[in-house]
């Protein structure tokens, strides 16, 4: 009994300072891009040794994961409220919430791209990033399913939708042609024009 409860306390310890060392980089990516922080910046951050970090994190790409998927898993929260109001919102007001929180926090767009388009991710790493993202898609088939889509359909116009808006901030986001304000309403003015389509071919709206 005695050993349990040490055991429990040590792992409780353990995730403590884990979750430092997560604070830590995110504090980090607050203030320059996230690719630019290196391990021995983020045990500094944390008051740690260099060597101590592994511990809790055996390399960069799966501190980089740890932190995105707290970060969505925070701005999750307010896609489930939209869905719980008694009149679903419209396609939208979806996409332009979800759109704008990643031009908002460009360390959560940057560590998004980079576990996209990274192509050797390990197994844990992808398992982990995959049920994240699935988060919006399984959100946004809901929304479907609310405003009267079958299931199946839903869930592929879901996959389509989420998938059009990660391409948009992807090929606008750092148009060379335009200032980042001039991008930002190009990027709006684009998710809009989108969304219309899909309401349009969905909704009949």
């Amino acid at each position: 009994m005695a050993e349990s409860r040490f055991a429990e306390l040590k792992e409780k310890e353990k995730q403590a300072r884990k979750q430092i060392v997560i604070e830590s980089a995110l504090a980090l990516f607050a203030k320059k891009p996230f690719y630019e922080v290196g391990m021995r910046e983020v045990a500094d951050e944390a008051g740690i040794s260099p060597a101590t970090i592994y511990r809790y994190f055996p390399s960069q790409e799966e501190l980089f994961n740890e932190a995105f998927i707290q970060d969505i898993a925070s701005a999750s929260k307010a896609f489930e409220k939209m869905l719980e109001n008694d009149e679903p919102v419209g396609i939208e007001d979806f996409a332009m919430t979800f759109v704008k929180h990643l031009i908002e926090n460009e360390s959560t767009f940057q560590m998004m791209t980079y576990l996209m388009l990274k192509d050797n991710l390990t197994h844990p790493v992808m398992g982990q990033f995959d049920s994240v993202t699935k988060i919006f898609f399984d959100l946004f088939a809901t929304l479907l399913e609310r405003h009267g889509l079958a299931t199946e359909m839903a869930r592929i116009y879901s996959h389509s939708f989420v998938a059009s808006l990660a391409g948009i901030l992807m090929t606008f986001r750092n148009n060379p042609l335009k200032d980042k304000d001039s991008a930002r309403d190009h990027i709006l003015k684009v998710v809009k024009i989108t969304s219309s389509l899909y309401s349009n071919q969905l909704l009949g709206n």
